[in-house]
Parts: structure tokens; sequence; C-alpha cells
């Protein structure tokens, strides 16, 4: 309430100052009907004097300040006047986990103490202990060249977090379950610090410098996942952004003195967005705001804390990397999973795995056993149905009538899909009597709620080709993952080739699905849809492992799921002949010349052309090699191997959609892309069956 106050005081000063007719009495005495508290002496009559200490008192209150003593203040943890950081211990017999408060201010102020005692409360109740830390400040911000520019303020905040590990049995602490939280460029600084690479250094002469500098949990409010400023004009859709603070006045970015190629490169490496990467912990981002359009003249204190940060963020991390992501803002989509950010804080910190920290394999348990309840449900929550839970509308039956024909969709993050559900028209977007989707561990209706990919159409387009069956869809896909994330003999080191290995077996999930369908239902498996390989480009090994690794995936499904002859469909997307045009259209004559020359034979044919080419690629060095193939320099191997698969593995179709529509990063498909990608290969399907009868 007294926020609405304060909020309603401003807008009155606003418009007071800027014209009235009203005399300065009668401008008084209209305020004192709104704000009776204002009048201290409780004479009836408000003085300008009182209205200004009233408005005065709200600017304090709001600048909220711990009260609760700190069981050890202004600990010194580095060499500079401000690595000083308070620590609020909760007695304990065993070590305990530790969120840690990173003030806010624009790197230029704020102080440790800047905080509410409720998080020390709640907190302490649940058994975690808080720590606040102060750091280096800069004059004019983070990327202005001068003293403590970027990286220094981050560096504090890496060396507090390793102080704190090293003198963990000091003060009673779970060195791997540490937290963050904190505002605005406290909110920076800990994504920055959960998503950049651990700045340990095992060897070194300082031994706080050896603990790990990585976080367990984050939790950041209003915080900039982006300091890069051509990436935020993109992102805005704009031509320049609005840097003054002051209201009513605009001073557009693009008619200063524009950044140096240093601080642009600052700018990127200051990004928490450009480390990220699939192994990076679980995030609850919040905003204040909504998620309203930004213009020229946006004022510089909305544009810096607006949700776009975080609706960003949580595209790249749930969609392309398949990672746990929750994000709040002002009229934006509930977070289900959490009561609030502090109920996520509470529930990570205490479910966290010892092997928390960044490249401990997390244990995995062998053998049969009786799960427990909770352990049960866990099974459906899991990285591999993330998106497939949000898909479902509602637990649905099926039908006796029929055949129930299952299709398993295996992939990364175009089979995962990044098509938006509010695009979806009818019947996709409605109940089907008939198609069932695997989710939170049960058959429910296909009904998308958040982002959908091939499935809705394929699945849509089989229910007509067979109108007295059901149709059922287990889809396990995460963006950004390798095949070796897929395999049935899953480890944790060949996962992790690909980043992949903390997303789990994606192979176990799948099979659970599986083994409770059959105990449910009568399902009779009819088709493997796999849209893979991206990540398998990016390194040779990996590449040239792929038709082998393939062809045991499919090997592995026909076994397991009682399918000898199940026929896998893969749309592929360029034929070998497409391939051969592409690769000599980027390699000159030189290389071409050199590649032939370091083939034992000449070659007689186009087939043999290619796999010339091909092996010539993987010989060279890998900058040279990425001037070839980009980001992905081994991908025509990849996708040679899927279309040898589609020749010499049974019942294997390659498909080729040709150019599809796609989305604005122009690396992943339209919603329109995503329901062509699925007509097509249903299509196939269709023909299949056809040849079959």
């Amino acid at each position: 309430m007294m926020k609405k106050w304060w909020i309603c005081f401003v807008c009155i000063t606003l418009v007071v100052t800027i014209a009235s007719a009203q005399t300065r009495e009668e401008k008084l005495a209209s305020w004192l009907k709104k704000f009776p508290q204002a009048d201290t002496n409780r004479d009836g009559v408000l003085t300008m004097e009182e209205a200004k200490a009233f408005q005065n008192k709200q600017r304090r209150e709001k600048r909220k300040k711990v009260t609760i003593p700190p069981t050890h203040a202004d600990v010194v943890y580095g060499s500079h006047p401000n690595n000083v950081l308070d620590l609020w211990l909760v007695p304990s017999d065993t070590p305990t986990p530790l969120l840690v408060f990173i003030h806010g201010g624009g790197f230029r102020g704020g102080d440790k103490r800047n905080f509410d005692d409720s998080l020390i409360k709640n907190m302490h109740k649940e058994g975690i202990s808080v720590a606040s830390i102060n750091y280096r400040l800069t004059k004019a911000g983070l990327l202005a060249e001068g003293e403590n520019m970027y990286p220094a303020p981050m560096h504090d905040g890496a060396r507090a977090l390793q102080f704190l590990r090293y003198n963990a049995s000091k003060y009673n602490l779970d060195k791997t379950r540490f937290a963050a939280t904190g505002g605005s460029a406290g909110g920076c600084m800990l994504m920055w610090l959960g998503f950049h690479p651990d700045l340990a250094s095992p060897d070194h002469k300082d031994p706080v410098l050896r603990e790990s500098s990585r976080l367990q949990v984050l939790a950041p409010r209003g915080g900039q996942t982006c300091t890069h400023g051509p990436t935020l004009l993109k992102w805005f859709g704009i031509n320049s952004l609005n840097l003054s603070k002051q209201k009513g006045i605009v001073q557009s970015s693009s008619e200063v003195k524009q950044p140096t190629a240093k601080q642009l490169a600052l700018g990127l490496d200051a990004s928490p967005i450009t480390h990220l990467t699939p192994d990076d912990p679980p995030i609850y981002l919040f905003y204040n705001s909504a998620n309203k359009p930004v213009d020229e003249q946006t004022p510089w204190g909305n544009w810096v804390h607006h949700p776009m940060f975080g609706i960003k963020l949580k595209e790249a991390m749930e969609v392309y990397l398949g990672m746990e992501c929750h994000l709040e803002y002002k009229d934006g989509p509930p977070v289900t999973e959490y009561e609030s950010q502090q109920d996520f804080i509470i529930r990570k910190l205490k479910s966290q795995p010892k092997d928390a920290i960044k490249g401990d394999p997390p244990a995995v348990a062998h053998g049969d056993s009786v799960l427990t309840e909770e352990e049960e449900a866990a099974k459906w929550k899991t990285t591999g149905f993330k998106q497939s839970d949000t898909m479902g509308g509602g637990e649905a039956a099926i039908s006796k009538s029929g055949k129930f024909r299952v299709f398993v969709l295996m992939g990364q993050s175009n089979m995962q899909g990044t098509g938006r559900a509010k695009e979806l028209k009818a019947p996709y977007n409605e109940k089907h009597d008939r198609i069932r989707i695997w989710a939170n561990g049960r058959w429910e209706y296909f009904v998308p709620s958040q982002r959908f990919g091939p499935g809705v159409s394929f699945s849509h387009q089989l229910a007509e080709f067979w109108p007295e069956d059901n149709i059922g869809i287990i889809k396990v896909a995460v963006g950004g993952t390798g095949i070796c994330g897929f395999e049935k003999d899953w480890s944790y080191e060949r996962a992790e080739l690909t980043f992949d290995g903390k997303k789990g077996p994606l192979y176990k999930d799948l099979m659970n699905a599986v083994a409770e369908a059959k105990r449910i239902s009568q399902p009779e498996f009819c088709g493997f849809f796999w849209k893979q390989g991206a990540a398998d480009g990016t390194k040779k090994v990996l590449a040239n492992a792929y038709y082998d690794r393939f062809k045991q995936l499919i090997s592995d499904l026909q076994a397991d799921l009682g399918a000898p002859d199940l026929p896998t469909f893969v749309p592929v997307y360029m034929k070998d002949e497409e391939l051969l045009k592409a690769l000599l259209s980027k390699m000159n004559e030189k290389d071409v010349l050199k590649a032939k020359r370091s083939a034992s034979t000449p070659p007689e044919n186009d087939g043999e052309l290619l796999k010339i080419l091909l092996s010539y690629i993987n010989d060279l060095d890998l900058p040279e090699a990425k001037k070839l193939g980009g980001r992905r320099p081994y991908i025509a191997t990849v996708i040679n191997a899927q279309n040898r698969a589609g020749r010499e593995i049974p019942n294997v179709t390659t498909i080729y959609p040709g150019k599809l529509p796609r989305g604005d990063d122009g690396t992943h498909y339209s919603s329109e892309g995503y329901i062509t990608l699925g007509k097509i290969t249903a299509s196939a399907v269709e023909e299949f069956y056809k040849a079959k009868e």
C-alpha cells in the first residue's frame, strides 16, 4: 500500500511542477486529502515543509537496509577496501547451504546492506546461511575506460565465492550448495558468475584462488543478461537507446561517442549470455515491469531492467539448450513450478546433490529398485520431458476401438520446436479425440501451451490417414544435444563431448515412458522420427562416428520397443548431390586440387569426389575447417552419414523437405516451417505403409 501511495505522490508532484492553475495552498490541501499521514502535527493543515518531509521519508523507506546484526561483519576477502562481506550464519550441526546477496547500483554505487531483513529470516527458517558482499565500483560504468572497469567487479564476486569456499569449514558452509541473488548490476554479476567457466586455478600460490567460483542456483532480479550495445538494439528492434536518466530528456546512443572496438569486445564478454553452456545451473529470473515495446524515447531506467533480458535468456536456455530457466515478469506467463523466487532458491539449495560443482558427473543409480513416490514423480520431470510436459492438454483416456499407433520423436532443437503455440490455428490448437502425447507421466491431449515442433501437424495428418485408429506421440527432445546424449549405452563422458552430461541419459527417459505406456495402454510402435545432427558437426570425432552411433540407436530402439521392423524417418538438409555442390562452392580450386591429389586414386564419379572432399576437410586444422563449415565445421560429414543411413540401413527413409521457412534467428524454423516439416514427414510415413499393403 505504501508503494502505491508513493507512486501517486510522485505523479501528483510532477503534474504540479509542470503546470497547474491551482494556488500553492490549494495544491497542499489537495495533497492532504490524498495523504493525510503527511500532516505530522495533525493540525489539519499541510505545509510545504511537511510535504517535502513526507516525500523524503518515502524515499528513505524505499531504500531498505538490513537491521539484523551479522554473525560476522566486514570480513575481508581481498586486497581492495571494498572487498568485504557480511555473514548471517544459521546454527547447524551439519554444513549449511549458502545464499550470497550481490547488491545493485549500476556498478557505481550500492552497498551490501541494501536488502530486506525478510530474506535472512526466510533463509534461516530453512537452514540456509546468508552472505552479502561489497565489490569494487566504477566511476562511469562497467565498460567505461577507467579504474575498476570490467572485469574487476566480476572478479571480486568470484573471489568472494572462492574465499567462502576456502573458509567453508570455519563457517560451517556446504561448499557444493551456493546460490546467489541480487538486483540489476548484482543480478548481472551473479549470472556472469553462474555461466562463466570456473575461475579456479588449482596450482595457484594463493589457496583461495584454487577454489571453485561456480554457483549452483541463480536468482537475479532485474538483471541484465547482455551488456553489448549492438545486441540490445537488435533485441529491442530499434536503432538507438535513450541513455538519459532524466525523465523527459532523450540522449540517443547513436549521437554520443561510440564505443571503441575494445569496449564492444568487453561488452560481449561481460554479457552473461555469452558464456552460457548446457551444464550451467538452473535460474529463476524476476522483473518488475511488463514486456512493453521499447522505442528510442523509452527512459533508461525502463529498458535497462526490461523483461526482454530474461525472455532472450529463457529462449536460449530452454529452446536451444534444453536447460532449466524460470521467468517471472509483470503480466507474463506464471511460473507454475515454484511459489516464488525464494521458494525456488530454498528448494534448489536443499535438493542440490553433493556433485553440483560444474565438471563432476551426477550420480546414476544402477540396478532395479522400488521407487518412492517422490522418485516416481521425478522420472517425469527430467530434461528430456521438459518441453513435452508443456504440450499436454489434460489427462486423456485411450479409445479401445482401433489400434493405438505410437511414434517416438527424438532430436534436438528443431525437433523440440521453437514455434509459438499462440500462432497455431484450428485444428492444431484444439483437443483431438484420437491424438495423445506422453506428458507429465501419462497420456494427455496434444495441445501445446508454449512452444511446438513438427509433432503437431505430423500427428494430425496421420490421424486422418488412419481414421479408425489412435495416434500417440512420445517425444524426448532437447536443444543442442549430440547423438551421444541419446545412446542406450549412455556415458557422462561421451555426452559431455557436446556438453550434454547433466541432461542425463535421454534413452532412459524414453524407456521409462515406454514401460509406463505399456502398463496403462496397448501401444503399437509404428515409427521413429529423428531430427538431429547439428551438435555432432562441431567435432571431428563425433562426425566420423555418427553413422555407427545412429545405426546402433535404431537397432536398440527396434529391440527395446519390440518392433524389429520399426521404420525410421529422417529429414535431412540436403542430398549428397547438393552437399557436393555446396562444398565445391565454398572451396577454392586450389583446395579441390589438393583434395584430389591426396586420394590414392582419382575420383570416377561424384560420390567418390564427395568422399575425397570430406576426408580432406577432416584432415584440415580446425581454423581452416571452420572457414568452410563455420561453427559446425564437420556438419557435411553428419549429413553424408544420414544420407548413407537411408541407403544402407533397412527401413530408414531419408526425407528432403528443402528450405523451410525459418524464424528470426535464421537457424530454427518458424511456426509455418514446423507445420510443413510435420506434414512432409507424415507423408513419408504414409508412403511407407502404403508400400507394405
